[in-house]
């Protein structure tokens, strides 16, 4: 139905499609290029050729599916290829397949896709391309707009860095660090200047409470990426220190930009004002991967009206009604997650 569409203008958009049938097959590309290049020489390009979970018969052609292996191979370090693949992350999602080719290629890339769609292993994916291990510099640097969005980020980029079976000696090391809201940023800020890691994961005042500081700089920097990008420029908290951050403390000649997100109102607005304001090059590509399956069956939704000063109370009475085994509890404020705190205890 909807397609990739070549565009002259600067800012292109990519959507998954079946594609066009008429156009040759083929079955797989050696370097993420490749790809590229039959995107920027076709109106259409047969993604069907990338969707397929599995082998298929197509005009009597045996097609295989594209591995994560073989869309990064030649890019991503093999240690952090073995390393995903022990961990499971064997074949890619839609959003993998269709974004990474872009990242890998080097051009900056708004991400849009539905959460759980796999956009974070997609840009971890290109960091560990990009950095130099030897280099202790500052050289990737993740923004996220929660401490808790960043904790889960942070765990899967050290899982992808951890030492893999068969490799160990061989293996170069990557560290990184987190600086997320809490009380260990005095001991961060030393760390920092004693030997700066490759890779940081912060939320948005934590990283600008330690530029201001000086404790590091984004001198070695080559690749920035803003996570839930419309949670934060919605924010009248972190929007202005974003806007710092992407013009001021880094410039796009430098670095590779990442934006990533779930919802993005107004993408084409979007996709301009990163251009014209000088967040993004010229050149930068939006891949949206609208969401194919429905919701699982056995997912279901609940909701309750009540008054702003009747949250609390609500929530008690669903937790002591459903006594759910675990669960998560989205608060928009910290004083809030505390008033919660000291009721349930």
């Amino acid at each position: 139905m909807a397609s990739f569409h070549g565009s002259t203008h600067p800012a292109s958009t990519v959507k998954l499609s079946r594609g066009n049938p008429n156009l040759p097959l083929i079955s797989r590309f050696s370097k993420p290029h490749d790809l590229i290049s039959i995107w920027s020489t076709s109106s259409y390009f047969p993604i069907s050729l990338c969707r397929a979970p599995s082998p298929f018969l197509r005009r009597g052609v045996l097609i295989r599916a594209l591995s994560l292996r073989d869309i990064c191979h030649g890019c991503v370090p093999e240690h952090i290829l073995k390393r995903a693949e022990e961990v499971g992350y064997t074949m890619p999602t839609d959003v993998q397949r269709e974004s990474l080719p872009v990242l890998l290629s080097g051009q900056d890339c708004v991400i849009h896709a539905q959460t759980g769609s796999g956009k974070t292993l997609a840009y971890l994916l290109l960091i560990f391309s990009a950095i130099n291990f030897q280099r202790s510099a500052v050289q990737a640097l993740i923004v996220v707009p929660t401490r808790e969005l960043g904790m889960q980020v942070t765990k899967v980029a050290r899982t992808l860095a951890a030492k893999s079976m068969g490799l160990e000696a061989s293996q170069k090391s990557c560290t990184i660090m987190a600086l997320l809201d809490g009380g260990l940023l005095k001991r961060h800020k030393s760390w920092l200047k004693a030997e700066p890691p490759q890779v940081v994961v912060a939320t948005i005042g934590s990283l600008c409470q330690m530029l201001d500081r000086h404790a590091f700089n984004l001198e070695a920097l080559r690749v920035l990426v803003i996570d839930e990008v419309d949670f934060m420029f919605n924010s009248s908290k972190q929007v202005q220190s974003l806007r710092k951050l992407l013009t001021s403390h880094s410039s796009i000649e430098n670095r590779q930009t990442v934006f990533a997100s779930a919802s993005i109102p107004q993408h084409n607005r979007f996709l301009h004002d990163c251009v014209q304001q000088k967040w993004t090059k010229s050149n930068v590509m939006h891949i949206h991967v609208n969401p194919v399956e429905p919701m699982p069956s056995h997912v279901h939704h609940k909701f309750m009206i009540c008054g702003k000063r009747q949250r609390l109370d609500a929530l008690l009475f669903l937790l002591q009604k459903d006594a759910p085994k675990s669960g998560i509890i989205f608060v928009g404020e910290q004083v809030c997650a505390r008033s919660f705190t000291n009721s349930s205890l």
